[in-house]
């Protein structure tokens, strides 16, 4: 906050109050401002509704809060005034007040700079998304529970798909094994839910893989056909991941050309990790991966980037894209997924989450995993 000419802090990304407090899983329709000060102690400036609820999942105080309807001793009636009136009583010298753009809507970040003063605000989410980018053993630690997760996820889904199955079903038992297998971990912990929330994404057939985000919907799956799983941005505890594969419906074989499509994609993905190390930059090991996809001769096969962070968030603010100048640091956690997508054929992805190490990397999700199709 110093070296960026930060007075206080505030936060209304809810991975930001995960990270900075360990608060974790609660509704989003109101606003709720983490208050961190140079100096001096953070608090919460919080919706009545969700006062008791902050003190009984975590440590951070609520410093203030705003309500809805009248009390004896007035109270602010909307979160603006309320984290105005704080900022008064905690930092009335403060000239810069930095608030995580990326946390909350507009809207509310105008009613904030019209009670605060516009020329007081300063966007912060670049300084956040630095801090994110290295993870630490405490969170690296509960990325690997993630990846457990995920695989339990995704043998319950392979286990489902089958030719005249909807695709929604194979979703359902993904969503079903991750909460399951998230119950056992919190071991019957009364403040944090099991729920695996998070992307279930499965599509099946030429159509529907040659796009890549088909949500679980009704089609049903055919004998032959290949299904893309996408189980990105799902985890535990807040920290988030991806894995993807593509997989077989029934004993027929796919055609040549969707078998050729699905080993490049294999191959891609191989090429962009074994460019994954300290000082490489974002951008080489997107390129790795782009030059065995041009070797399948399709015009336009690429929908997406080759990856990008992750862990505390489903985007922690970094990208493996086209030219990227960010260059690799040990601790970063990345999704390295390219895919091929081609039109009146289908498509495949293979996607996993890797560390980045001190001498190269480590794959975190389940590499052997449905690697063979």
């Amino acid at each position: 906050m110093k070296k960026h000419g930060i007075d206080v802090l505030a936060l209304a990304g809810i991975d930001l109050h995960r990270f900075f407090t360990g608060l974790n899983g609660l509704p989003v329709t109101r606003p709720i401002w983490l208050v961190l000060p140079q100096d001096g102690n953070a608090g919460f400036v919080s919706p009545g509704s969700e006062v008791k609820e902050i003190r009984a999942r975590c440590g951070t105080p609520v410093a203030a809060k705003w309500v809805e309807w009248e009390e004896p001793v007035p109270a602010p009636m909307t979160h603006q005034d309320a984290l105005a009136k704080h900022l008064e009583k905690i930092a009335p010298d403060a000239r810069t007040i930095g608030v995580d753009f990326n946390g909350t809507n507009g809207g509310n970040i105008e009613l904030v700079a019209q009670a605060l003063g516009a020329e007081r605000i300063k966007d912060v989410t670049p300084m956040m998304r630095e801090l994110l980018a290295v993870k630490d053993a405490a969170a690296l630690g509960v990325i690997r529970l993630s990846c457990d997760v995920i695989a339990h996820q995704f043998k319950a889904s392979c286990d489902t798909i089958a030719p005249g199955v909807p695709e929604w079903e194979v979703s359902l038992a993904s969503f079903v094994a991750g909460t399951r297998r998230a119950a056992e971990l919190w071991n019957g912990d009364e403040e944090q839910s099991p729920l695996a929330l998070g992307l279930h994404m499965t599509g099946s057939g030429p159509e529907r893989t040659a796009r890549c985000h088909a949500a679980g919907a009704g089609r049903k799956m055919l004998d032959g056909e290949i299904v893309e799983v996408c189980r990105c941005s799902t985890g535990f505890f807040g920290h988030l991941i991806g894995f993807d594969r593509p997989v077989q419906v029934g004993s027929k074989e796919p055609s040549q050309e969707m078998r050729k499509v699905i080993d490049l994609a294999r191959e891609a993905q191989e090429a962009a990790l074994a460019m994954m190390r300290p000082g490489v930059t974002a951008g080489k090991v997107h390129a790795a991966a782009m030059e065995v996809i041009e070797r399948g001769g399709w015009e336009s096969p690429v929908l997406h980037r080759t990856g990008r962070s992750i862990g505390y968030s489903g985007w922690d603010g970094h990208e493996l894209k086209a030219e990227s100048p960010t260059v690799l640091q040990p601790g970063m956690v990345f999704t390295v997924e390219p895919g091929i997508y081609v039109d009146g054929v289908g498509g495949a992805r293979f996607g996993d989450t890797v560390l980045v190490t001190e001498t190269g990397c480590e794959v975190l999700t389940p590499f052997d995993l449905g690697r063979d199709v």
